[in-house]
């Protein structure tokens, strides 16, 4: 990143801070007290001791370097690093001087606050930096250099992108690691793209010579990675799956007892509270043709084994009768006008909250599919058994990001969420899924 961008990056992104962290210590003192409003002349030096001593935390943490080759996740790592040192070391000094500090309650709501605001702020920026008008340079094979071009303008419409080919250099085949004679100067160029698994000689020589110069350098799979936050199946092998980064949460044990946790905690209080929606639309189903209210069917889980998963019954009796297993489609024909309804705002859902509470899903994961179909994937794709990795889900990435799946090649634009979401997995793009999915079910978007 270029000097001046980087001053201007640390300052937008200190003032978002210094605002939010205001607002946060308003919103404090309105929920305890019933104030919008803080007194300056009681909390004066309280307030400024955030104000200075905050901002100062999330330096000394790096939280203001942001790089933009880094996940968001190593992105937000700092800041929250920065925050809870800033509240652990201003308690302190709350503990030891009490005529200057604020009340418990107001403190403790405004760094909640505080750290929502934070995560929300900071993600919005990271999207916004990588996808700003851009000086790129893509490097490979004329196939993969066009799917990198394509992406990049419809993430970046407004980038400047240049080519290079070591055969359209005029200087030849470069001898020494220096970046001249490629398109666009090094203190110009923004990213460098390597597009192509197998690549010359000449075009390593050359990317490595802008990579020693301080240019920031993604193959293909890290576009799609940053940029549409999924990972395309057909450059995904056992090489990339032995050296990418990532995965770290599948083998994190305090990732899975908490996430357990939470599934456990969010099924119950959902299946109590929902009940009586459920006793609603469990009578307007049999009024509709007698049938039965839940139909159940079986599904691969986690490590491949087979359950059965519970919804509310949309479709009409035996509606596979005749043509087997087939996939469902957007307007399906063999749903019921009740089932529309329900599969619009995504209510018949709710069951799986039973199998979430037997430890058969979870409510973030991969959406679990039918045998018949896993077997078809797993021949035509090897990847495609990393999904059984964690336990699937009521909700995920690929459900919130994907039209319905209804072939083939609509699962496996889903995979490649599902695949995306694996590698990245976390608490924080946990929380992110199921605020996106509550947003689509209030705006009855309809079902993934």
């Amino acid at each position: 990143m270029k000097a001046s961008l980087q001053t201007k990056t640390k300052l937008a992104l200190l003032t978002g801070d210094l605002v939010l962290l205001t607002i946060s210590l308003a919103l404090g003192t309105y929920v305890r007290i019933g104030q919008l409003w803080f007194s300056f002349e009681e909390n004066s030096l309280a307030t400024a001791l955030c104000l200075m001593g905050y901002p100062l935390s999330l330096y000394l943490t790096r939280a203001y370097e942001v790089q933009p080759e880094a996940s968001s996740a190593e992105n937000l790592r700092r800041p929250l690093l920065g925050l809870l040192f800033a509240a652990i070391a201003t308690s302190f000094f709350f503990y030891f001087a009490p005529a200057y500090r604020f009340a418990r309650g107001i403190f403790a709501v405004a760094n909640v606050l505080f750290a929502l605001f934070m995560v929300v702020w900071r993600l919005w920026f990271f999207l916004r930096l990588r996808r700003r008008s851009l000086t790129v340079l893509i490097m490979g094979n004329p196939a993969e250099a066009d799917t990198a071009r394509q992406l990049i303008r419809q993430f970046s419409p407004s980038s400047r992108i240049h080519t290079w080919r070591p055969e359209a250099d005029s200087q030849g085949s470069p001898t020494s690691l220096a970046p001249n004679g490629v398109p666009g100067a090094t203190e110009d160029l923004d990213l460098l793209i390597l597009a192509g698994a197998s690549l010359d000689q000449a075009t390593m020589r050359k990317a490595a010579a802008y990579r020693v110069e301080g240019v920031i350098v993604w193959n293909l799979l890290r576009l799609f990675s940053e940029f549409a936050e999924r990972l395309p199946a057909q450059y995904l092998d056992e090489r990339w799956l032995a050296t990418a980064e990532g995965f770290h949460s599948l083998n994190e044990q305090s990732f899975q007892i908490i996430k357990r946790l939470v599934d456990i905690t969010l099924a119950l209080g959902g299946l109590i509270l929902t009940s009586p929606l459920l006793l609603m639309v469990a009578v307007l189903i049999k009024l509709q043709d007698g049938g039965a209210v839940i139909y159940s069917q079986e599904r691969v889980g986690q490590r491949g084994e087979t359950f059965r998963v519970h919804k509310l019954r949309t479709m009409v009796g035996d509606a596979e009768e005749d043509t087997g297993p087939v996939w469902a489609s957007p307007g399906d024909p063999r749903a019921t006008r009740v089932g529309r309804w329900l599969r619009k705002l995504r209510i018949d859902e709710i069951p799986q909250m039973w199998n979430v509470l037997k430890g058969e899903m979870s409510f973030v994961g991969p959406r679990p599919e039918r045998p018949p179909f896993v077997a078809a994937l797993q021949r035509k794709y090897a990847v495609y058994a990393l999904r059984h990795l964690l336990r699937p889900g009521i909700t995920g990435w690929a459900q919130i990001c994907c039209p319905y799946a209804a072939s083939e090649e609509d699962t496996l634009l889903k995979l490649e969420y599902d695949l995306y979401y694996l590698q990245n997995a976390s608490l924080l793009f946990d929380l992110r899924i199921m605020l996106k999915t509550i947003s689509t079910v209030i705006s009855a978007s309809g079902s993934r």
